[in-house]
């Protein structure tokens, strides 16, 4: 069913589709939709050096033995601090070789995870690979042992036939400020002392929240003065607004402009901190490009970096908090607040805020104090001890302490605020005024993506270019040697309400648009299912527009349309039952997932449509569970999990069998949380362009609709020979057709979750009922798949069983959990065809 490497290595972007050729030479380019995961929360986290040798072999072993050996597996999560796993001393002293080696699973588990991917239709996997697990041993130090396991990970997933492309992944920045990305060495390089980030408000810190807290009931108390243990859903976004991230994310970007007195090594931080960046990743292209066998045929691409944020650029006064951080919980200093405590000095008034169904909310205010008066900044003696451990040296400028060495805010020593007053000096420092503003993404993150992807290229000449512009925004104009005829659009989507709250509502607002300045408030909430379910829609049809807009990335030259890849999308699975027309939380209800699946339904759904979008779920953690998520900030978005196997009766031994499954019941069902909202029939390539398809979850319908080109108007391929295989499979009579007429196919992935015969599937039934159809209202009980799989041991290889509503033209088959539909393409000219279809019900 793989096409063959020459036609896998070669795909175009340049028609708005993923375009593969085909797998016969003169035969149609062939349109994909690329759906798939992304590999995993735990690819954040270093793993925990401990002795596993008495979990490895599981036979007999109580499931508490087992569920420990997975908790040791999950590492480092963000949950557990420096008393538990030594969260700033190892990193501090630089890791250790092999830091990362295990992310995101060992290489043993590697084939049933895959296999389980495939099963479940996915064909695509987003591979998350953070700066901090290439460079962790301090600049310039690379970890090869890392790099070989992704290696041999990424030839098992060429062996599978899945599609990987790398994102270059960060979350606020750093682990140290409760996100991932930067090794510990960069917030050093850049003024920073990690082990003073939550104490001083400049940030949340989930490994410090129990311990540093600001604890109490409701929160609404000094820092110094309690605890609080449940860590807030979503709190960890909001560190994006918090003097660290801003600091770090500014120094990143914009040094050379905003901070000119900090230089490393004779040259601006930011020039510095970049070249590091990108070294590292160059580092590990080359090593890719070296092994020989994973460019193109297995790595297709890069996306930029994870959902960039502008730091302090763009804030238009430094006195408030701006009008673009319209979310906020949890404690929420101003900037200049943050300048104050960040500088070891007490706030008195800082809002506690909170955000419910109703919106923003402010619980009053709370006192910070840091404690024994310590700031963030690295003192003198801190910042000399790094650049002799790390090895870089600052320049003489970089030097704004006071007369015993304390103080350094780099920002009080660019003349922005006064430390003694406490009051701004420059409150437009970071926006000055002018005859034009600053354009983050247009000055600052173009210019090192450009940079970025050529560093790339040089390594892997045909890398498909995933742009990842920060969340929401339109990506810039982009010059053809830049894109080089081989970029898409990978923007983000999360149901805001959904994820920040954890339950369904009966109503949802625009927020695409609403940042976009396209509707106002008013008009951007909508009221019941179908309006929500529109609005999703109209929402990610808007992102998907800015591939096509002449003004963006598909402009320049002669302009283009590109595809979209929505790189992360998904629903929380630990939701709240909805009370009181969803104003109010009930309780989370492992019992089922019916919330939670048709939530994940209507992003699904929204997918769909005129969309037709390809996706990167988030995500495959198998190491999820429901105390702790995903291990990552609280989150829980994991389409798996182990904590889903009974722990007492009869089935107490299941969890055994997520990794050993016995059948295909087990591999595909096992483990999973509302499989029957993702786990979704979707056409997976055709060579007409899809023009829209729907799935209903309720009934299992599934209605799709091409545009059929005859020969002489197709677009995008050459006509003059014929199309005699499909995928390199022969499917229906389709060599020696009369001159002049040519068969065209879509591939439809039919999942046994929906379609799975009840039936009597023995070989004799399907000869009664016909294993194709070509006619309205017929039955179709399928050919099971090449390996004759079983569903559930014992009792025969699994088939699909439909009833074929509707089929404009051609006919269609079916083989294990794919369809074939074939029709003939010939001199007719442009048609619509249409094929309906659900679960036989007799």
């Amino acid at each position: 069913m793989v096409s063959s490497a020459p036609a896998r290595s070669q795909l175009d972007t340049s028609h708005s589709y993923f375009l593969q050729p085909s797998s016969v030479p003169g035969g149609p380019p062939v349109g994909l939709l690329l759906r798939g995961v992304n590999l995993s929360s735990t690819s954040k986290f270093p793993t925990i050096p401990n002795s596993l040798s008495q979990y490895q072999d599981l036979t007999g072993v109580s499931r508490s033995d087992r569920d420990q050996k997975r908790q040791l597996l999950a590492g480092q999560q963000s949950h557990l601090g420096e008393e538990e796993v030594g969260f700033y001393t190892e990193a501090e002293q630089g890791g250790r070789d092999g830091w990362f080696v295990g992310r995101p699973f060992p290489l043993e588990e590697a084939d049933v995870h895959l296999r389980r991917l495939k099963a479940w239709g996915f064909t695509t996997i987003r591979f998350l690979v953070v700066w901090e697990a290439l460079e962790h041993a301090g600049p310039g130090k690379y970890d090869e042992a890392y790099i070989d396991y992704t290696i041999s990970i990424l030839r098992k997933c060429r062996e599978h036939g899945m599609r990987v492309f790398i994102s270059p992944h960060q979350d606020v920045f750093s682990r140290f400020t409760s996100g991932s990305g930067a090794p510990y060495w960069v917030l050093e390089a850049l003024g920073i002392n990690p082990k003073r980030i939550h104490q001083t408000g400049s940030a949340v810190v989930h490994q410090c929240w129990s311990t540093q807290g600001y604890g109490g009931e409701e929160g609404i108390q000094s820092v110094k003065d309690g605890k609080l243990d449940n860590w807030p859903d979503m709190i960890w976004n909001t560190n994006l607004h918090r003097l660290a991230a801003r600091h770090l994310f500014t120094m990143f970007w914009a040094s050379d402009k905003f901070a000119p007195k900090c230089k490393i090594d004779g040259i601006p931080a930011s020039h510095w901190i970049q070249n590091h960046f990108m070294a590292a990743y160059g580092h590990l292209a080359d090593r890719l490009r070296d092994a020989g066998d994973i460019l193109d045929e297995c790595l297709i691409g890069w996306d930029s970096m994870n959902e960039p944020s502008e730091g302090f650029i763009g804030i238009p006064d430094l006195n408030q908090c701006p009008p673009a951080q319209s979310f906020k919980k949890g404690p929420s200093p101003t900037p200049l607040q943050g300048f104050i405590l960040a500088n070891g000095q007490q706030v008195s008034d800082v809002e506690m805020a909170d955000f419910t169904s109703t919106g923003q909310k402010s619980k009053g205010t709370i006192s910070i104090t840091p404690p024994e008066g310590k700031g963030v900044w690295l003192t003198r003696q801190e910042a000399r001890d790094a650049e002799s451990k790390w090895g870089y040296k600052w320049d003489d400028e970089w030097d704004f302490w006071d007369e015993n060495g304390q103080g350094g805010c780099v920002w009080a020593g660019h003349g922005v605020w006064d430390p003694k007053s406490g009051s701004i000096l420059r409150d437009q420092y970071f926006k000055p005024p002018g005859k034009t503003e600053i354009d983050f993404i247009e000055e600052f993150w173009r210019v090192h993506y450009t940079k970025f992807i050529k560093r790339i290229r040089q390594s892997h000449p045909n890398a498909i270019s995933f742009i990842n512009p920060p969340v929401f925004e339109e990506p810039p104009d982009l010059s053809e040697d830049v894109k080089g005829g081989r970029i898409a659009l990978s923007s983000h989507f999360y149901d805001g309400l959904t994820l920040l709250n954890k339950r369904r509502h009966v109503y949802n607002a625009d927020a695409v648009g609403l940042q976009r300045g396209l509707t106002n408030i008013l008009s951007a909430i909508k009221l019941g299912e179908k309006s929500i379910k529109s609005t999703l829609r109209g929402q990610l049809g808007e992102l998907k527009s800015d591939a096509h807009k002449s003004e963006g990335m598909a402009g320049h030259g002669e302009g283009g349309s590109y595809p979209t890849l929505i790189g992360e999308i998904g629903t929380p699975w630990d939701m709240k039952s909805t009370k009181l027309l969803g104003l109010a939380k009930g309780k989370a209800d492992r019992k089922d997932y019916k919330e939670p699946a048709k939530a994940m339904d209507q992003v699904m759904n929204a997918c769909d449509g005129h969309n037709a979008l390809s996706y990167t779920l988030w995500v495959y953690e198998p190491l999820s569970t429901h105390k702790y998520g995903d291990g990552w900030n609280g989150e829980d978005l994991s389409l798996i999990s182990y904590d889903e196997i009974p722990t007492e009766g009869q089935e107490k031994d299941d969890d055994l069998l997520i990794l050993n499954p016995p059948d295909l019941q087990s591999l595909i069902t096992l483990g999973s949380r509302g499989i029957s909202s993702w786990c979704r029939p979707y056409p997976i390539e055709s060579v007409s362009k899809i023009d829209e398809f729907s799935f209903s979850m309720k009934d299992g319908e599934f209605n799709l609709q091409v545009l059929i080109q005859g020969l002489d108007d197709h677009k995008v391929w050459n006509s003059d020979r014929d199309l005699n295989q499909i995928d390199g499979d022969e499917v229906g009579d389709i060599k020696g057709t009369p001159e002049g007429i040519f068969k065209g196919y879509t591939k439809i992935y039919i999942p046994y979750v929906h379609y799975l015969s009840q039936a009597d599937t023995s070989p004799s039934l399907s000869k009664d009922t016909g294993s194709s159809a070509a006619t309205n209202k017929s039955r179709i009980i399928g050919e099971p798949s090449e390996d004759n799989e079983e569903w559930v041991k014992g009792n025969g290889p699994a088939r699909n069983d439909i009833e074929v509503l509707e089929i404009s033209e051609g006919s269609l088959a079916v083989k294990g959990q794919w369809g074939w539909w074939t029709y003939e393409l010939g001199e007719k000219g442009e048609r619509i065809g249409k094929l309906r279809i659900r679960p036989w019900k007799g």
